[in-house]
C-alpha cells in the first residue's frame, strides 16, 4: 500500500494537472504497477467514506420504525455500493475505449482520476461531519455538499481533459461516465439491498 508520502507525491502531480502544467505527469507513476497501485486510492478513501456512510446510517434510522437495527450487515451493503459505483466507470471506460478511440490514454486516464479520488472523498465528508457535529446545520452542510459536488465535476473533466490530449468531447464523454453511472446504479442498489429509509 502506497505510504503518505508517496500519495502527496502523486497528488502534488494531480494538482499540477489541474493548473494545466504537462510536468504533473511526470509526478504520476504510469506504468502498468502504477496503475494498479492507483486503486489502493480506495483503501486512502475510506475513513471519509465512514464518516460519510454514519450519516446515511442515521439518516436512514431516522426513516424507519423504532428498534430499527443497522449493523455489520448495513455497512457491508453500503460498501459493497460503494465499491460497485468505484468500479462501474472502470468497466464502461474499458467497454467503450476502442469505440471512442482513447484506448491510448486509458491508462493516464484511470490513474489520475483513482488519484483525485481521495481529495473528492476528504471534500465530500467534510460537509457531512459538520452535519454530524452540529445537527442544526444541515441546511448549510446540504448547501456545501452540493458546491463540493459541482466542483469535482469540473475538476473531474480538468483533469481527464489533460490526460486526453485536451479534447473537449472527448473530456466529457469520460466525465459524465464516471459521474452519472455510479449514482443512477448506486441509487438502484440501495432499492434492492434495502438501505434507503420507508
Amino acid at each position: 500500500m502506497p505510504g503518505l508520502d508517496e500519495v502527496l507525491y502523486y497528488l502534488n502531480g494531480i494538482y499540477l494537472l489541474l493548473k494545466q502544467k504537462q510536468e504533473g505527469f511526470g509526478w504520476l507513476d504510469l506504468t502498468s504497477r502504477g496503475l494498479a497501485r492507483s486503486f489502493w486510492a480506495f483503501v486512502w478513501c475510506l475513513p471519509a467514506f465512514a464518516v460519510i456512510w454514519a450519516s446515511w446510517r442515521l439518516y436512514y434510522l431516522a426513516g424507519m420504525p423504532a428498534g430499527t437495527t443497522a449493523g455489520l450487515g448495513f455497512l457491508s451493503k453500503v460498501l459493497l455500493i460503494e465499491i460497485t459505483g468505484w468500479l462501474m466507470p472502470l468497466v464502461l471506460l474499458l467497454a467503450l475505449a476502442r469505440p471512442l478511440g482513447y484506448g491510448k490514454h486509458l491508462a493516464t486516464v484511470v490513474t489520475a482520476s483513482n488519484w483525485i479520488s481521495v481529495p473528492f472523498a476528504y471534500a465530500m465528508a467534510l460537509p457531512v461531519a459538520l452535519s454530524l457535529i452540529l445537527p442544526q446545520s444541515v441546511l448549510l452542510a446540504g448547501l456545501l455538499l452540493y458546491a463540493v459536488f459541482g466542483a469535482s465535476v469540473m475538476l473531474q473533466f480538468r483533469l481527464v481533459w489533460m490526460c486526453v490530449g485536451k479534447q473537449n468531447l472527448l473530456a466529457a464523454a469520460i466525465t459524465a461516465i464516471y459521474v452519472l453511472p455510479p449514482m443512477i446504479v448506486a441509487q438502484e442498489l440501495q432499492r434492492v439491498l434495502g438501505t434507503l429509509p420507508g
